[in-house]
């Protein structure tokens, strides 16, 4: 499959998963010197006239907080509203159902960028736009050239979705809620790992996430994904992937018997016990005996936002209902 056409199928793989489907691409955030323009990793208290380093490394500068925001994923509606910018959104994907009152919000179109409406978002008048992968590239060069600022955001792991909200916090002007809702995740998702130190490493299961079924998709251990299996004390049974979402094969699944299967309940309908069991050799994998198959709640599970601390509780409560109840 051509890279270019892989990545925008995973793109829209996440999506879906998170909305009712879909991955990400990493970021790469560097630190500054002080008074430098600042880096996705810098928690940032400057008010503007600000200079940001975003997840394409275009330097996107911003004379005035803005007033009026569209945003373009779910994950970063989800952001806005969650550091108290929420009422100077002005549009967003059809995607954005958290919380309700995006949904209320005019639509530019989907996730993919042959779904998003420039032209809707320029009617919109944004003096900033949120982009959430760096797949929408094309949307952020036609929008930049319409003298639009757009900050493309795609975060990885977790320490870059918090880069990524206090970065937004300070965009925003709401610096001091973005870094409550850190420490309010930091916190909630310690809780979750001081519980797992205390399960005896016999009781910790391997497991398979599945992202898509067709092809077979899995999450590594770097995504943020993968990273949530570990911080539960699981281990992903495909550790030696190079990609982030890579293709993998049935006969690697078997292979490698996982203890769990788990995945978005977006994905739901390929996830059944009974219809896991009728793919050719898995019906004797240790998860489907034992029934270990687990559907997580997509709209957190694959959103790199605020709710990740959400996501990783229904994970650890699914794999050790007796620590977690």
């Amino acid at each position: 499959m051509p890279t270019s056409l892989r990545i925008v199928m995973l793109a829209l793989v996440l999506t879906l998963a998170a909305c009712g489907a879909a991955p990400t691409s990493p970021v790469s955030p560097t630190t500054p010197p002080p008074a430098a323009p600042v880096s996705p990793t810098t928690p940032l208290t400057t008010t503007a006239p600000l200079t940001v380093t975003d997840a394409m490394g275009r330097q996107v500068s911003l004379t005035a907080i803005p007033q009026r925001i569209v945003s373009l994923a779910p994950s970063a509606t989800e952001m806005l509203f969650a550091i108290g910018a929420g009422d100077r959104v002005v549009g967003d994907t059809k995607y954005c159902n958290y919380p309700p009152e995006a949904e209320a919000l005019p639509k530019i179109g989907g996730y993919s960028a042959s779904s998003i409406s420039v032209e809707s978002i320029v009617n919109l008048t944004p003096d900033l736009v949120v982009a959430g992968t760096v797949a929408q590239a094309p949307v952020v060069e036609a929008l930049t050239k319409a003298g639009i600022p757009v900050v493309v955001f795609d975060p990885k792991s977790f320490e870059e979705v918090y880069a990524n909200i206090q970065q937004l916090g300070a965009l925003t002007g709401t610096s001091a809620k973005a870094e409550q809702v850190v420490a309010a995740m930091r916190v909630r998702i310690a809780a979750v790992t001081a519980k797992v130190a205390t399960v005896a490493a016999a009781k910790r299961p391997s497991v398979f996430y599945e992202v898509f079924d067709e092809p077979l998709m899995t999450a590594a251990p770097n995504t943020f994904i993968g990273q949530m299996i570990t911080l539960v004390g699981a281990t992903s049974i495909f550790t030696d992937t190079g990609k982030d979402y890579p293709t993998v094969s049935a006969e690697a699944v078997i292979l490698r018997n996982p203890d769990v299967i788990a995945g978005p309940n977006t994905h739901g309908d390929k996830l059944t016990t009974a219809l896991v069991a009728q793919r050719p050799g898995w019906a004797d994998l240790k998860a489907v005996t034992t029934k270990r198959i687990y559907l997580l709640t997509g709209d957190t599970v694959s959103r790199p936002g605020p709710r990740l601390a959400d996501a990783l509780e229904e994970l650890a409560k699914a794999l050790y209902p007796e620590l977690f109840g």
